[in-house]
């Protein structure tokens, strides 16, 4: 199982041939899956796990994974949504000589579907976020209305697949980079000369939730941190890899490389408000990117954080600023599996402990949300099963506030409870008494 700090995995093989192999993949697929049927650990993570020993236990299958069919194969793939628990759980990751690696199978496996197949109207939509987000946020009012009209969502979930009762994210007009712009580039700030930070800000935060990237500026600066947001920052490349388009991941991949390795070389951190972005960059552009590129990656990953942790390592320096003025009560925490994955430990809890809030702690496992997996409309209902424990932990806690990290996993709450939730990063601004909107 993953140790702190631990993210080892094994480098993807997108430029071999055997990669984009057909018959090589479901080799593959069956090999590991043979081996998740022999340990079984992965049995109560997510509803593709079931499914698959459910199939292995039948008399036609009868533990022989060469007896599976094709479409019981591919149904697991289906299933998937990437949340990457099996593997931090999983005691026969890299570098075990079983190379267990559920996750990146699944994402060749879409790859190879998407390039023999071609990709869905749905798909290319919900997994393009830096070309939708501008779009969306230009014509924001009319968007929000949209998404929030019964007729039009009836017509949504008929033509695109997106369900009709999905709660979907908002957009803005004043997107995060105007205001940043607008508000703190020409601001007059003191700030401390060896502190100096790079806020990879997101596209959720950009377009759909630009009050977490006030809070982090705000609250960074109030630690006398100097905080830049390169201009030119794209998508972190899950969407497009998710959806199987390895090449314009790649492309992301890249330029966000030549965008942040020079702020690197010039000392500052790197701070990225979302886990799924943070993830991308601490570990999926080393597994993904080759020879040179893949150095400056390294390069990159290791001065890259979390909003908390690095929030915590300026607390472990004696840096951090502690004049907290308001009481911020009871507040139930989820965290995200992506977060889990980056094995830096309950950095948020421990950041918000230090704000002085009274932290409960659900634990029940993932949100279910996953990128646009719980917006499509054959796997709604079966997202807010996944989710179930977390609703119900959310509801049992009697928190003043819910907090999570992850936007989309605060959609999912809210889509179950009926609870609005805010990033940690917005609680620990209203602890320092901070308007974020000055």
């Amino acid at each position: 199982m993953l140790e702190q700090g631990d993210l080892t995995s094994a480098a993807v093989e997108w430029d071999k041939p055997e990669y984009w192999d057909s018959r090589a993949l479901d080799k593959e697929l069956r090999r590991q899956y043979d081996v998740c049927n022999s340990c079984r650990l992965c049995f109560n993570l997510c509803p593709g796990f079931p499914k698959l020993f459910e199939h292995f236990d039948s008399d036609e299958v009868d533990t022989d994974p060469d007896k599976l069919t094709k479409a019981q194969v591919g149904e697991f793939v289906d299933l998937c949504y990437n949340c990457k628990l099996c593997f931090i759980k999983c005691p026969y990751t890299p570098p075990h000589k079983f190379l267990i690696d559920i996750p990146k199978v699944v994402m060749r496996a879409r790859a190879i579907e998407v390039k023999e197949e071609g990709l869905e109207l749905r798909d290319r939509m919900l997994g393009s976020p830096d070309q939708i987000g501008p779009l969306a946020s230009t014509f924001a009012p009319l968007i929000n209305f949209a998404n929030k009209n019964s007729l039009n969502r009836v017509l949504m979930e008929k033509t695109i697949g997106v369900h009709r009762d999905k709660i979907l994210p908002n957009f803005h007009a004043q997107t995060f980079e105007r205001w940043f712009r607008k508000n703190v580039s020409d601001a007059s700030f003191t700030a401390r000369t060896d502190l100096k930070v790079a806020l990879f800000h997101t596209c959720v935060v950009n377009y759909n939730e630009p009050q977490i990237g006030k809070a982090a500026v705000r609250v960074l600066q109030k630690n006398g941190v100097e905080v830049e947001d390169p201009a030119g920052q794209r998508c972190c490349g899950m969407p497009y890899l998710d959806s199987g388009r390895v090449d314009l991941a790649l492309d992301h991949f890249r330029d966000n490389v030549k965008l942040l390795l020079p702020y690197v070389r010039k000392g500052y951190d790197i701070v990225i408000p979302e886990p799924t972005c943070g993830m991308m960059l601490k570990k999926e552009y080393i597994d993904y990117l080759k020879g040179e590129e893949r150095e400056q990656a390294i390069e990159i990953s290791k001065r890259v954080f979390d909003l908390s942790e690095y929030l915590v390592k300026l607390n472990s320096e004696g840096k951090l600023v502690k004049d907290f003025s308001v009481k911020l009560g009871k507040v139930a925490y989820h965290q995200p599996c992506h977060l889990r994955y980056q094995a830096i430990g309950a950095k948020t809890i421990e950041a918000l402990r230090l704000a002085g809030a009274e932290v409960t702690f659900i634990d029940k496992g993932c949100s279910g949300h996953d990128g646009t997996w719980a917006m499509k409309k054959e796997y709604f209902d079966l997202s807010q099963k996944v989710a179930r424990g977390l609703h119900r932990g959310v509801n049992e806690s009697g928190a003043d506030t819910v907090l999570t990290d992850c936007s989309l996993a605060g959609l999912q709450i809210e889509q179950g409870t009926g609870k609005k939730t805010i990033h940690p990063i917005e609680a620990i601004a209203k602890a320092y008494g901070i308007d974020i909107e000055k």
